[in-house]
């Protein structure tokens, strides 16, 4: 019985782990609970109860001797990763088809987990990229895009450092939007000829909240209401913060 208890508190860790991992890194409530469903039953446990919203999971598993074990999880709003839940999906599949023992499987999560987002190098490279890509679709020339890359690299920096302040993503989005104006601004006062929307909504696209945005239609169109409706109000806040930003910065210089 004891061995039967130990087993079951580890298939609920992975479980539980899964879950999190899937949530806090953009995926849709229903994927989150029915991964976790399956991996479950996949190691032998044939009950297992999942209720999860955008910050939070709840499951109760039930054992062979008709004892249960229960975990609640607080899980933060974070940003999103969809390389993880790509392999975490990819991991419960592989459990699935019994490729990995219970042991193994948690090492395999573990691995997961644990493996940081891309260099810095890459964030600021995809930021460029971003920001002229952005900066040409919305009517920028050639000469505003290549303008629009360095306003990128710079909100790619200051986002990097304030999250490794462990400041608040209220303040991270505000002070991003201004410094993409700010930046904006200046460049179209130095070199005459560049266009300083175009370059400022080339840098601010950046920002906006496009995965929180989908997951929480996807969470409306799943029935999941709450999750979706705190999703949506988190993009809102971020919508609502880059205004803010822009709006300090017109505010000051014009």
């Amino acid at each position: 019985m004891e061995q039967e208890t130990e087993n079951g508190r580890k298939v609920m860790d992975l479980v539980a782990r899964m879950g999190e991992e899937l949530l806090k890194n953009g995926a849709e409530i229903a994927r989150v609970q029915d991964t976790m469903g399956i991996v479950g039953k996949a190691f032998g446990k044939e009950h297992v109860d999942v209720y999860a919203v955008s910050n939070g999971i709840f499951v109760t598993m039930y054992h062979n001797d008709q004892t249960r074990c229960t975990q609640v999880k607080y899980i933060p709003l974070s940003t999103p990763n969809l390389g993880k839940v790509a392999q975490i999906n990819q991991l419960s599949r592989e459990i699935c088809e019994g490729k990995y023992t219970l042991d193994e499987a948690e090492i395999k999560m573990e691995e997961i987990a644990v493996r940081s987002g891309f260099p810095l190098l890459w964030l600021m490279g995809a930021s460029a990229l971003g920001a002229a890509s952005f900066c040409y679709l919305f009517g920028g020339s050639v000469a505003d895009s290549i303008a629009a890359a360095p306003i990128g690299i710079l909100l790619c920096l200051l986002q990097y450092a304030m999250g490794r302040a462990k400041i608040s993503k209220v303040m991270q989005t505000i002070f991003g939007s201004a410094l993409v104006t700010f930046a904006g601004m200046v460049l179209a006062a130095l070199f005459v000829g560049l266009n300083m929307d175009s370059m400022t909504i080339g840098g601010l696209v950046i920002l906006v909240p496009g995965v929180p945005l989908t997951t929480s239609i996807r969470d409306f169109f799943n029935g999941d209401y709450l999750s979706g409706t705190i999703r949506l109000i988190d993009a809102l806040l971020v919508a609502v913060c880059m205004a803010i930003g822009v709006g300090i910065v017109y505010r000051i210089f014009y």
